[in-house]
């Protein structure tokens, strides 16, 4: 019997975290490719934890776009997500309303627990 090993921010490094952040930081809009991420550096656990199928709505704030206009699902990391879940591990959340300001914010308060872990 194999055990399905769950994702912990606790097993990451510091300087793996400050990587991502330097990638995806501040952008509450992107799904990112997941290979992409691999390439630039992303640790594929963080990768792995958070690729999933994004779908379209019938809104066009909640409609998905690419260099081929509009699509219905699009699998990839979805960088919003994984902010809010690395600003949750330290205890931080945001009072912003929109996704680029919400994605800035907890970026900004993820960055200060990091430096202070310096």
């Amino acid at each position: 019997m194999t055990t399905k090993q769950t994702f912990s921010w606790s097993k990451v490094t510091p300087e793996q975290q400050a990587k991502l952040l330097e990638v995806i930081g501040g952008d509450g809009h992107t799904i990112w490719s997941a290979d992409g991420l691999i390439e630039d550096g992303i640790d594929a656990s963080i990768v792995a934890a958070f690729t999933r199928v994004e779908k379209s709505d019938s809104s066009y704030k909640g409609s998905i776009f690419t260099d081929q206009g509009r699509v219905a699902e699009l699998r990839g990391v979805y960088g919003l997500t994984v902010i809010r879940s690395l600003a949750a591990y330290y205890s931080e959340t945001s009072g912003k309303f929109g996704r680029g300001s919400e994605a800035r914010e907890l970026t900004e308060k993820i960055r200060t627990h990091l430096e202070a872990g310096a």
